[in-house]
């Protein structure tokens, strides 16, 4: 794993100046699988140094295949890397959706999609917030916050999450029993970091963080979520300072997250009032 993890920081911080060095669970979930049995391999160079790979995730609840590839600089045979994915794609799940991703910088494998008939789909920003002394915010009369710990819980939790999403970009419905292991299991997971908002007793939202930014002295915020009879009733808002609260308490000095920039909910526009500001960035491509 040490040498996966090296790859992709190897890649990224020569895009990108402010990237961040990846979390060891980065590799880890690449090579266990996000959803369902990955499809992962690698290129050698004549000393046995690992200078490319390709990662495939598939999900067969959406009959979709998200991809990542990772290289060193200089690395000449990306086009060969990407006619793997293809081949492997198209042998091993027919008839899904692939969806490649890369950073907004690597022209190159840009390029290499649109050669092969994809196009940009969505941009996703990953943002970060400075953090100092962070009180806990004060709970509006009515609404309680608990940590998520009891297998109730994370059935509420996966019930919330299949309401506030579902009308988001690319979202499918997914079982309890398939969803909640993921959660459990994650390798960067935080146990102590995922909360639900009860109002008058009844589940409205959750906020849930994860040790993916520790090595860096960071806190991230994984997902967030109101349900819809609850919407613009500021518990989002509630639920993100929350969070700054909880990142803080365990002596965090800044808090990233990824948005979708289409989101439709208008997260983005709540995330910079709040001062988050854009890391970095990453494109998610589809077939034309």
């Amino acid at each position: 794993m040490p040498e996966l993890k090296a790859l992709i920081d190897v890649q990224e911080s020569t895009l990108d100046s402010r990237h961040k060095p990846a979390a060891d669970a980065w590799p880890i979930e690449l090579i266990r699988g996000h959803n369902d049995s990955p499809r992962n391999t690698v290129w050698v160079n004549d000393e046995g140094q690992i200078v490319a790979w390709a990662s495939m995730q598939p999900d067969e609840h959406r009959n979709r295949i998200e991809i990542e590839l990772f290289r060193t600089p200089g690395f000449p045979e990306t086009r060969a890397v990407w006619e793997w994915c293809l081949a492997t794609g198209a042998e091993d799940f027919a008839g899904w959706t692939l969806w490649p991703t890369s950073n907004y910088l690597d022209e190159e494998v840009a390029e290499v999609f649109r050669e092969t008939g994809f196009s940009l789909l969505r941009k996703y920003h990953i943002l970060t917030r400075t953090l100092g002394p962070t009180p806990y915010p004060e709970l509006p009369e009515g609404t309680t916050i608990d940590v998520i710990s009891t297998d109730e819980h994370f059935v509420e939790w996966h019930a919330a999450h299949q309401d506030a999403f579902s009308q988001h970009f690319g979202f499918t419905p997914r079982p309890a029993d398939k969803w909640i292991p993921h959660f459990k299991e994650y390798e960067a997971v935080d146990p102590d970091g995922r909360f639900l908002l009860r109002v008058d007793g009844h589940v409205a939202g959750f906020v849930s963080c994860t040790n993916d930014n520790e090595h860096e002295n960071g806190g991230f915020v994984d997902l967030l979520g109101v349900r819809h009879e609850f919407q613009g009733r500021g518990f989002g808002e509630l639920l993100l300072r929350w969070a700054f609260a909880y990142c803080a308490s365990r002596g965090f000095t800044d808090v990233d997250l990824t948005v979708d920039t289409g989101n439709e909910s208008r997260a983005l526009a709540l995330y910079e009032r709040v001062g988050f500001e854009r890391l970095t960035e990453f494109h998610l491509y589809d077939r034309s």
